[in-house]
């Protein structure tokens, strides 16, 4: 139903000339794609509302979009199957974050720390079938990967000295995600 909305609207755009014809595939694309982060955006703030912790949502998305964009992995091939899977996802490290006592959440962030990032180093970034990658590209988006996760791991010890140890977690939490999504990336092609 979204998808004849956006072919519509897009026809409108063309006959209006305010796009080209030509950019038909590349407009529709373009729509569905902003449609969709929109609604995940919007869902991760709902789910975060829901289990009392919006800003942890918040600090997960962004993190976690971090180093998702870059390190590549599995992919849904329907938009569908993509947001119920990123509302699970989201749906869980919030969980994980609410209920794990604050007490434990630097040696489990320690613990994730030493698993997902030898796993996002040796791995990332992953093609998959829908987004091959070239070798301009694969140096590009692992040197934007090792940035963004040396960011993150500098971020990590002074959000949890800040006294802001659910951040942090959800941080750390975050790279184990997108660690997994990574090896599930490697195995699953």
């Amino acid at each position: 139903m979204i998808a004849k909305q956006i072919e519509k609207f897009t026809e409108i755009l063309i006959e209006k000339e305010i796009s080209k014809a030509d950019d038909k595939d590349l407009i529709v694309y373009g729509l569905s794609t902003g449609i969709e982060l929109c609604f995940n955006i919007l869902t991760t703030i709902v789910l975060g509302f829901l289990f009392g912790l919006v800003f942890e949502s918040l600090v997960f998305l962004v993190s976690f979009s971090l180093i998702r964009t870059y390190s590549g992995g599995y992919h849904c091939k329907k938009a569908i199957n993509c947001y119920l899977m990123s509302s699970g996802i989201v749906v869980s490290v919030l969980a994980i974050v609410k209920f794990t006592p604050i007490d434990y959440m630097l040696i489990i962030s320690a613990v994730l720390l030493l698993f997902s990032i030898p796993i996002l180093l040796k791995f990332a970034p992953t093609e998959t079938l829908t987004k091959p990658l070239d070798d301009d590209e694969r140096k590009h988006y692992r040197k934007k990967m090792v940035k963004d996760l040396f960011c993150e791991c500098v971020v990590i010890p002074v959000l949890f000295a800040m006294e802001l140890r659910s951040f942090g977690f959800v941080v750390c939490v975050g790279l184990m995600v997108s660690a997994g999504l990574v090896l599930v990336g490697q195995f699953n092609d």
